[in-house]
């Protein structure tokens, strides 16, 4: 074999190995570009009356599925569950959980990164289980139990999803292997899920007290202590409170016209003094004296008269009337 017929097909070779080198570069380039851009988290946003009305976080209805077990727990409102997508796949990704995904999740409930101040560990609900003395719980279906004595650490996932009263939970089993179980809430210590804090901030200013609004100098609207009261403020109340006072003295010491002056006054007078000669308009009247003047003038005329006036025998001969 010539030199020539070796040389060809060895560079024939070199050269389809180098392209599938960079084929598979791409490829793995285009497939790590495609997980990235396909990586989520689901939140599930608690509304303004329910971080008002409760305390403590509740559960959602976006139900995480299992390939064993169906549908397994609930999301907790107000967290943050990584998620790859895969078509209408969502493939969780959370320690303790496999095979775990949901399905047809809706935009609104996702977002592309965490927000500012959040990582991956608070990213989730983090409570510790206690079990109650004498009660015993399963791992992944195992028929060997596990009681508090154990000293296993039980990580809350979230509320069942086909029963509300039981729990979801993981804990690592002998062999260091995250298993997760399930048991009634009760068989547990009391506990709650606490809001998340970017959610607990928000609940506190929901619910702290109102204050009045602060004005340009500091003090609260309507409120004359909380600072110091402006030259326009202090006009208004000295006017407010001279205008009546000078109003009051004003109808008090009115004067009168001299034409109008003891009208009424003399106006009675006259009428009791027609001819305007007698009366003391200074005399304090008496009604005495004039009640004696009316009692001799009665007498005077009593005498005057004539005595033939009291002896006259009464009239009886008029027609037409009975006489008694």
């Amino acid at each position: 074999m010539s030199m020539k017929k070796f040389f060809v097909p060895a560079l024939a070779l070199i050269l389809l190995a180098l392209t599938l080198t960079a084929c598979g570069l791409a490829t793995s380039s285009e497939g790590t570009a495609c997980a990235a851009g396909n990586e989520f988290y689901v939140y599930i946003a608690p509304t303004d009356e329910e971080l008002v009305s409760d305390s403590v976080s509740s559960a959602s209805d976006v139900a995480v599925r299992s390939e064993s077990s169906g549908e397994l727990f609930l999301l907790q409102k107000s967290y943050y569950y990584k998620v790859t997508r895969y078509n209408s796949v969502y493939v969780l990704s959370l320690d303790g959980v496999f095979d775990c995904y949901m399905q047809d999740l809706p935009s609104t409930l996702l977002v592309t990164s965490l927000p500012g101040g959040v990582t991956e560990a608070d990213a989730v609900p983090s409570v510790t289980l206690t079990l109650k003395e004498g009660e015993e719980v399963f791992l992944n279906n195992s028929r060997v139990p596990i009681t508090k004595e154990d000293g296993l650490t039980l990580t809350f996932l979230g509320t069942a999803a086909d029963d509300p009263t039981k729990v979801v939970f993981c804990a690592p089993d002998a062999d260091a292997n995250i298993l997760y179980g399930v048991a009634e809430a009760d068989k547990f210590e009391s506990f709650s899920v606490p809001w998340h804090p970017l959610a607990e901030a928000r609940r506190a200013e929901l619910t702290a007290p109102e204050e009045p609004e602060q004005g340009d100098d500091g003090a609260a609207d309507g409120d004359l202590t909380g600072g110091e009261p402006s030259d326009a403020l202090r006009i208004i109340l000295i006017i407010g409170i001279a205008v009546p006072a000078l109003i009051i003295v004003f109808l008090l010491f009115k004067p009168v016209a001299g034409g109008k002056r003891g009208y009424d006054k003399r106006k009675t007078m006259r009428r009791q003094d027609p001819e305007g000669g007698g009366i003391d308009y200074d005399r304090t009247r008496s009604y005495e004296s004039d009640r004696d003047r009316y009692d001799r003038g009665y007498r005077d005329y009593e005498r005057e008269r004539p005595r033939d006036y009291y002896d006259r025998a009464p009239r009886d001969d008029r027609d037409g009337y009975d006489r008694y």
